[in-house]
């Protein structure tokens, strides 16, 4: 056995046992466990993160690339129990702004309606800090933090699964390179 072998080795035995089948579970498309989001919450974030990243002609969107059950996976192992309290926060105020812009919840308002509730959201997203005094008199407008934390968290589990990955950004790996060298020329 070479040296490469061994350490190899020694890796996969010491993080097989961290490996539990439910959080792989979450990332198939049969038998998925939430382990952080309710039934109800997880369709909330599967369709919010379809709006953001969908399907075109590039590449499939987030909902086959399973980003949601990516996001409750990262939230399963979070060490911070407060980040998991931030989006619940955060998906009960999507919904109160689905209701005081359309008078329904966000899943049951029109694919129209629900871009527009994300566009609401984004328009908060660079609030200056001295705009938080208006912020406490109107909760809905503290959702700008809430969609800059779903934004980063959709962007980072797409284009980590594989779809992201080969199918968007059409990565082949580590390949020999023939040619004119194409890295970073430092002069």
């Amino acid at each position: 056995m070479t040296r490469r072998e061994m350490l190899g080795a020694t890796a996969a035995a010491l993080v097989l046992p961290l490996l539990e089948a439910r959080p792989l579970a979450a990332l198939t498309r049969y038998n998925f466990a939430a382990r952080v989001f309710t039934p109800a919450e997880f369709a909330l974030v599967d369709e919010l993160s379809d709006i953001i990243i969908p399907t075109d002609e590039v590449s499939p969107g987030a909902r086959e690339a399973r980003v949601a059950g990516e996001i409750d996976r990262r939230l399963a192992d979070a060490l911070d129990p407060e980040q998991v309290k931030r989006w619940k926060d955060g998906l009960r105020a999507v919904e109160d702004l689905s209701r005081e812009m359309n008078g329904t919840t966000f899943l049951k308002s029109t694919p129209e309606q629900r871009v527009a509730v994300l566009t609401k959201m984004a328009s908060t997203e660079d609030e200056t800090p001295g705009s938080r005094r208006r912020r406490r008199a109107n909760p809905s407008s503290s959702i700008g933090g809430f969609y800059r934390q779903l934004k980063g968290a959709t962007t980072r589990a797409y284009y980590t699964s594989k779809i992201g990955i080969h199918n968007d950004q059409h990565y082949k790996g580590n390949v020999f390179q023939t040619g004119e060298y194409a890295g970073l020329d430092p002069t």
